[in-house]
């Protein structure tokens, strides 16, 4: 199903379907940005999300860096659906407080696969995980 209407107001649906996914009402994590082949998440840190040793669970970092690239993937592709065929994240630094921000960019789009980058960033900007995925797109 393609998209056709402005980035702004899809941002606005989809933030308000979030707030109804269990997993990224839980997380916290809200869709600020949307655009061709673009894509720009946050959440804030909550201990609820915590693993032993009272950093984010890599489990968390994965859900938040799949959503916002399989976003960006939409987004390239005027909004048909896709699925995650692959996922590669290196985590680089333990999230241990305050906001962070998930960016993801579209690589590359082709006929059935969209390639996408991934990036968590915690306080002052720091790269805590890169990720790459591909993604299939669903055609209903």
């Amino acid at each position: 199903m393609a998209w056709d209407k402005s980035y702004e107001e899809i941002l606005a649906a989809v933030n308000r379907r979030i707030s109804e996914v269990g997993i990224l009402s839980f997380i916290g994590y809200k869709l600020v940005e949307l655009g061709d082949g673009y894509a720009k998440a946050v959440f804030q840190h909550d201990r609820r999300l915590e693993r032993v040793g009272g950093i984010i669970h890599g489990g968390v970092i994965a859900t938040a860096l799949d959503t916002t690239m399989g976003f960006a993937a939409m987004a390239s592709a005027r909004g048909e659906n896709n699925v995650t065929l692959e996922l590669k994240i290196n985590y680089l630094e333990p999230l241990d407080g305050g906001t962070y921000e998930v960016s993801a960019k579209v690589l590359r789009r082709g006929l059935h696969t969209i390639v996408v980058d991934g990036e968590l960033r915690k306080r002052g900007g720091v790269l805590a995980a890169k990720a790459l995925g591909t993604y299939f797109i669903v055609r209903t």
